[in-house]
């Protein structure tokens, strides 16, 4: 009877030393959440001078700078790994941010990786040429002469290209079209 109330004793301590670590893990991990933005023409037109020049792509130094479009709807600490940032809109659109590992939360923090999605049933415009569930594989090949490098490793056709110094990744589904859109400043195929 004496070990087993010794073995309880050592399972409820063990249970509750757990309970207090992942209270300070979720402590040290905040998230916020905020409403949705509306998405309109002011929206769209800094998206656009923001991510995607002419001949190409570019990738905001900080997230200072998508704040301009709207403030970030969520944020998430991922302990060790950088900041999770995401501006949600009323429509389906979807903008999420990857900052550099042991950045500080907010305006300076350096963006990584900048990812477009959009739930919603229709397509969606990002920029000329690129609409988010409408572009086929073969617009955005003849869109970039043919510059479109296949990943190696995945199921669905992925492929990036680099212009400057952003790689842009485009996810396609098993139809061969554009659901998603990834900048960032390396290759993301490992």
């Amino acid at each position: 009877m004496k070990h087993l109330l010794i073995v309880l004793i050592t399972v409820i301590y063990s249970i509750s030393i757990n309970s207090i670590n992942a209270q300070k893990i979720a402590n040290q991990s905040p998230t916020v959440k905020r409403s949705a933005l509306i998405y309109g023409p002011i929206s769209k037109g800094k998206i656009k001078d923001l991510f995607f020049t002419k001949d190409g792509f570019k990738l905001p130094k900080k997230i200072s700078e998508i704040n301009t479009i709207a403030r970030y709807t969520s944020f998430e600490s991922i302990n060790g790994a950088g900041n999770i940032y995401t501006w949600d809109f009323t429509n389906g659109f979807q903008i999420s941010s990857i900052s550099e590992p042991e950045g500080k939360a907010g305006n300076e923090d350096k963006i990584l990786l900048v990812s477009f999605n959009y739930g919603g049933i229709n397509d969606f415009e990002l920029f000329d040429g690129i609409t988010l569930h409408k572009s086929t594989l073969s617009e955005i090949q003849k869109n970039y002469s043919n510059r479109l490098i296949k990943f190696k490793t995945s199921e669905l056709p992925t492929y990036k290209l680099k212009t400057n110094s952003v790689y842009a990744t485009f996810y396609f589904n098993k139809d061969n079209v554009l659901t998603s859109l990834s900048l960032s400043n390396y290759d993301l195929e490992i």
